[in-house]
């Protein structure tokens, strides 16, 4: 009796853990306003974890950059943890704390809402369905992808299989931070900051033009889905939530 116990909440837990694409009841919502509002919750919440863990290292560099660096114990701990930071976004030089702040930080929810909106079909894509891939992330490496349906003869690509949902948004908002297409994006977030204001995602959804293949339309859309349904309202939210 107590092994079929313990089965079941393996079972139980690996179901969750495991799980693709969105909760079942969000397709079981007939009415397509309310089926939107679930789906931007529900991205919402996994968008506002990330977002969290971003406001912590960013925390982290700008205390530890700010303090007397000649006095650093480079065998500490907060002394590895820099480094590995460092490495993870892809900073050049280990105490310009500028490229720390300039790559290290949220990614307005209004933004990541209105990019998980086009790039999953509303989540209901195959690539969310059988890959919980949420923003449309490509892979070569074939251990961790999936074939597209409709890649060309030659192509190499694949379509980058992760294990949660909330791994995807994680992957998502990474490759924004540290990765040198989104050049502009990083530039016009700092400088927003730099005048004391809290960077929104209607803003810089403008600088998103290498995201997508169709460029300036991307722009429009992106625009357009934060404006029809006021996404602008989740950065208010998210801003009021973390002071």
């Amino acid at each position: 009796m107590l092994i079929n116990k313990l089965l079941f909440f393996i079972l139980l837990f690996s179901s969750a853990i495991f799980a693709k694409g969105m909760p079942k009841e969000y397709f079981e919502i007939k009415d397509r306003e309310k089926q939107k509002i679930y789906f931007f919750e529900y991205i919402y919440k996994l968008s506002k974890n990330e977002n969290e863990k971003i406001l912590k290292e960013r925390n982290f560099v700008k205390n530890i950059l700010n303090s007397n660096l000649l006095n650093i114990d480079t065998n500490s701990d907060e002394f590895l943890k820099l480094l590995k930071i460092k490495k993870k976004y892809r900073i050049k030089k280990l105490y310009d704390l500028k490229s720390y702040m300039s790559k290290i930080d949220v990614i307005p929810p209004a933004l990541s809402l209105s990019q998980a909106a086009i790039e999953s079909g509303w989540g209901k894509s195959r690539f969310v369905k059988e890959a919980n891939n949420i923003f449309g992330h490509w892979t070569y490496n074939s251990k961790i992808g999936m074939i597209p349906k409709q890649r060309n003869a030659g192509a190499k690509h694949f379509i980058r299989v992760f294990k949660t949902m909330q791994a995807s948004v994680n992957a998502y908002m990474l490759n924004l931070n540290r990765n040198n297409a989104y050049k502009a994006f990083h530039k016009e977030r700092y400088a927003i900051r730099l005048k004391n204001k809290k960077p929104t995602g209607l803003k810089l959804s403008q600088t998103m033009i290498n995201y997508s293949g169709i460029a300036e339309e991307y722009l429009r859309i992106l625009k357009k889905v934060i404006l029809k349904n006021n996404l602008k309202k989740y950065d208010k939210r998210f801003y009021q939530q973390i002071k």
